[in-house]
């Protein structure tokens, strides 16, 4: 009996092993994939318990609920309604005396009992409810015992310490599996978007911010644009007021950029003072007409820097098209040269070429 409890752990651990390799793969596949996957590794982890069953004298018993359980209170109908219709189709081929309650009181009901608390799975803790979730399933899994087997209570008073120890043992040792594994995906992408953003002000720093165009320029239909944008007198404002002044002002504009970033507009922070954006699937007249847009609004915006003292400040920009026989670090390169000529030209304007 032992042996076959284990048994029945060691293929939901193993499934916990699996999924967790896909998950690390979710950025890689598609969503119709991640589902497909996942339903198809569920059905096999409980088809699998109908052939490693608890024996508890004449009377077979396996752990196939869990699966179930566990996807239908974590992920929802999506994953647990196809893996059940399978698991259930399987068994009612395999046949036998028990197929009809195995089916009905071990897999269909304690799914149900799950889905009907699912949105409640994103809370914290709640152990107590998680708990009464895994017992209520037990106990809906053993009704055939008590109904439908002589001297059904009986045998169910025999078996009910083991059968619910096995069955709280062995989703208490899952559940922390799933909460570790949780924690370790929260901070890969915690350390990933760190990795990635720029520590003041929150926008992509220069390497993330390669990384992303190079992928939209690849994904996105002509024309693709960058544009450089540089604070002018910068340094005289450091001067005057002092850099935590200064780091005040370049927070100020990263917020002013965040609003017109979208799916073709991508904002970074290039260095120091500094910006960088790339407008994608556009025109020369709606590429220029946002870039202007955005030059009015710094130019308009009051910078307060303390009870005394508040400004308004501006900003020079040159903009590039990224040509079709060109690369961007390239057009990086001319709209910084653009800048250049911005600032030559008296600053507070715009230059392409």
């Amino acid at each position: 009996m032992l042996q076959s409890i284990l048994s029945n752990l060691a293929i939901i651990l193993l499934m916990h092993l699996i999924m967790s390799m896909i998950m690390q793969s979710r950025k890689k596949i598609t969503t119709f994939t991640f589902h497909f996957l996942t339903i198809l590794l569920v059905s096999v982890s409980v088809i699998s318990m109908f052939y490693l069953p608890i024996r508890f004298d004449n009377y077979w018993v396996d752990m196939r609920f869990i699966p179930l359980v566990f996807y239908a209170y974590f992920y929802g109908w999506k994953i647990a309604i196809p893996s059940l219709l399978i698991a259930s189709l399987w068994r009612f081929f395999m046949g036998g005396d028990g197929m009809v309650p195995g089916i009905i009181f071990g897999m269909i009901a304690p799914t149900i009992l799950a889905l009907a608390f699912h949105f409640r799975s994103k809370l914290e803790k709640n152990y107590f409810e998680k708990l009464s979730i895994i017992i209520g399933s037990w106990l809906i899994c053993d009704v055939p015992i008590i109904l439908l087997i002589p001297n059904g209570i009986e045998i169910f008073k025999d078996i009910a310490f083991i059968r619910a120890a096995s069955f709280i043992i062995t989703s208490i040792i899952w559940y922390i599996f799933i909460m570790q594994n949780r924690q370790l995906q929260i901070l890969h992408s915690k350390l990933i978007k760190l990795a990635g953003e720029d520590p003041l002000t929150q926008l992509l720093n220069k390497r993330e911010f390669f990384t992303v165009v190079n992928h939209k320029v690849k994904e996105l239909k002509p024309n693709h644009y960058i544009a450089m944008i540089d604070i002018d007198y910068f340094k005289q404002i450091n001067d005057l007021y002092g850099h935590l002044a200064g780091d005040k002002i370049i927070t100020e504009i990263a917020s002013i950029l965040k609003k017109y970033g979208n799916e073709f507009v991508q904002i970074g922070r290039y260095g120091g003072e500094e910006f960088i954006i790339y407008i994608g699937n556009a025109t020369n007249t709606s590429a220029t007409e946002l870039i202007h847009k955005i030059h009015q609004e710094i130019q308009s915006h009051e910078f307060v820097i303390d009870d005394n003292n508040r400004l308004n400040i501006t900003a020079s920009i040159g903009l590039a098209i990224l040509e079709n026989n060109s690369t961007l670090l390239h057009t990086v390169n001319k709209a910084d040269i653009n800048l250049y000529i911005a600032k030559k030209n008296g600053r507070n304007r715009l230059f392409i070429s």
